[in-house]
């Protein structure tokens, strides 16, 4: 193996193993963030084959971070997740009465709870999990409305993060595998069956009318699926391309599809066209990060949710995937003071590496430096964006500024953690290997 071979070897080594450390720096921030996200109700109406959305209304108020509602069976409630712990990223169920907005807590377990909804019996139905089991136990239990667990739904320890009940003795589940896949259950027999993947890691949805449920097929550039399961032939097909970048999609009534994307709301009826139309937008400036959730049972509402800030790595990914170069992006952005940035949007570490070593692996080495340039000034004490800049400044072949990155990086890194250690060991490699302009 040649110099150049075992270095380009290395380099993608490296892409990898960023992209990875970026990725469990975006969770912890997400894990630790408490930027308030919040749900928003609007009404639906249907008029002379169109659906319009009608202003909404704040549910609530600035309370942690909230996701993952769904409507009672009788339409007055909204059962939903809250976060509200900075500490350990603690998620319980709450409810809100939509007469009276009035909320209260339904769980208060040391486990985890989300996806809650409401089983024809009445009882509470979660996925139920543990930090130190994640990925290994986790998956559906029924609890009864005083928010105590009753019993776990599957047979045995299972790895699903989504489910929809589709009738009496079946469930259609998102499993995360080694590919995330969509999967029915029968609790009759016990079996689990996978039917389809990729799929995105969200809840399947029912499509009203129809023996079906929807579920989305993500691809690297935005340009995502949704697709059916038909559950008499469990034959897989493509309903529709999705708005581009976007997976969550919620069907209303008359065949209907929504998707949120920044401050508006598409619409779509598949069996007639295949046209997104803009049927809402929104000035409200909490209201330009808008992901369209689950309609009510009745089909006359919809819950959106939204952060109070949007995210700058989501608007930058968002321009990317409709053929906006970072460069062109990054004349706005690097004009502004560090304050305005972070006081308008809501900035991860994580998210912007992540970015930037796409933009490297893809050739776009000049702007993973200038994103890089922003995301240090943001992050000052954080070695990873010293990392990243200097792998950009490495594929540009400009071995002085890569030198001085990924000593910045080791000055900057703990090296405490098994991630750190390994950061540290690559930095150290990078700059005995940095080729010569």
């Amino acid at each position: 193996m040649t110099k150049n071979e075992r270095l380009k070897g290395n380099f993608r080594s490296a892409l990898v193993a960023l992209l990875s450390s970026a990725a469990a720096v975006a969770n912890v921030a997400r894990a630790q963030s408490l930027v308030p996200v919040n749900l928003y109700i609007a009404d639906l109406t249907y008029r002379d084959g169109s659906i319009q959305v009608g202003p909404p209304r704040k549910l609530t108020g600035d309370r942690g971070i909230a996701s993952q509602p769904s409507f009672t069976p009788d339409g007055k409630a909204i059962l939903y997740v809250s976060r509200r712990d900075s500490a350990n990223a603690q998620s319980d169920i709450y409810r809100i009465d939509l007469g009276s907005l009035s909320e209260s807590r339904i769980t208060s377990t040391p486990e985890m709870e989300n996806s809650p909804t409401v089983t024809p019996d009445g009882m509470l139905m979660v996925i139920r999990w543990t930090p130190p089991t994640l990925f290994r136990e986790w998956g559906p239990w029924l609890y009864d409305m005083k928010g105590r667990p009753v019993r776990g739904v599957l047979p045995g320890p299972d790895t699903v993060g989504y489910y929809v009940r589709v009738d009496d003795t079946r469930f259609a589940m998102v499993r995360p595998k080694s590919r995330t896949t969509i999967a029915l259950f029968d609790s009759r027999s016990g079996a689990m069956t996978d039917y389809d993947a990729p799929v995105a890691n969200l809840p399947p949805q029912l499509m009203p009318e129809d023996n079906a449920v929807s579920y989305a097929r993500p691809d690297s550039a935005g340009h995502n699926q949704i697709r059916r399961l038909d559950l008499r032939t469990f034959d897989t097909s493509v309903v529709i391309s999705s708005v581009v970048g976007r997976v969550a999609h919620a069907w209303a009534r008359r065949g209907f599809v929504l998707m949120g994307k920044g401050n508006a709301v598409y619409a779509a009826r598949p069996a007639a066209d295949r046209v997104w139309k803009q049927v809402a937008a929104f000035s409200d400036p909490q209201l330009q990060s808008i992901t369209t959730y689950v309609v009510s049972p009745k089909g006359d509402k919809i819950v959106m949710i939204s952060p109070v800030k949007p995210a700058l790595q989501g608007i930058l990914r968002d321009s990317i995937q409709s053929g906006a170069t970072l460069s062109t992006l990054l004349a706005e952005y690097s004009r502004m003071p560090i304050s305005q940035l972070t006081s308008q949007y809501d900035v991860s570490e994580g998210g912007m590496v992540v970015i930037a070593a796409e933009q490297t692996a893809k050739g776009h080495a000049a702007d993973a430096v200038a994103l890089l340039r922003i995301t240090t000034g943001i992050f000052p004490k954080s070695y990873l964006p010293q990392l990243a800049l200097g792998d950009a400044f490495q594929k540009l072949g400009e071995r002085s500024h890569a030198v001085d990155a990924y000593r910045a990086s080791l000055t900057l890194n703990p090296q405490v953690t098994a991630s750190e250690k390994r950061d540290a060991e690559r930095a150290r490699l990078a700059i005995a290997d940095a080729p010569l302009k």
